[in-house]
């Protein structure tokens, strides 16, 4: 003959599946959704912002870090970025004149949050790099 188990042994069990549930399958699930929009608007701020800064010294035909720093900084911070979360260089001799015909490169370093919780914070962290190359201006030393 079988025991049959008695009812109340099997007391609490959904609410601990719940509980376990929620925690190893629905939390990292909505972290990716929080993380994710935040990599994607990382990597266009870094685009941007290398776009502009070689656009910039490029069309000016001087190699000015200084210049090219601020404008960067700045961009940084009306695109929602600290200044700190995106360093910015250019392929160039600083106060160099670039010659016409050739390319200007400039990286933008940024940091990407591992994990973006609103109202907390970022968890961890990489960096991702955007690269543009502008060609100076043939024309720039011509009168």
């Amino acid at each position: 003959m079988i025991a049959r188990p008695t009812v109340g042994s099997e007391r609490g069990f959904a609410a601990i599946e719940l509980v376990a549930g929620l925690a190893l399958l629905l939390l990292p699930v909505a972290t990716m959704v929080l993380t994710l929009p935040t990599w994607s608007e990382r990597q266009t701020t870094g685009r941007a912002i290398a776009r502009e800064v070689a656009r910039h010294t490029a069309g000016s035909g001087v190699c000015d870090v200084g210049a090219a720093g601020e404008l960067a900084a700045s961009m940084a911070r009306n695109l929602g970025v600290r200044p700190a979360d995106a360093r910015t260089s250019i392929a160039c001799e600083p106060g160099a004149v670039l010659d016409p015909g050739s390319t200007l490169e400039a990286d933008v370093t940024i940091r990407m949050p591992a994990v973006h919780l609103p109202g907390i914070g970022d968890l961890g962290a990489w960096t991702w790099t955007a690269r543009h190359r502008q060609p100076v201006d043939r024309y720039v030393g011509v009168p």
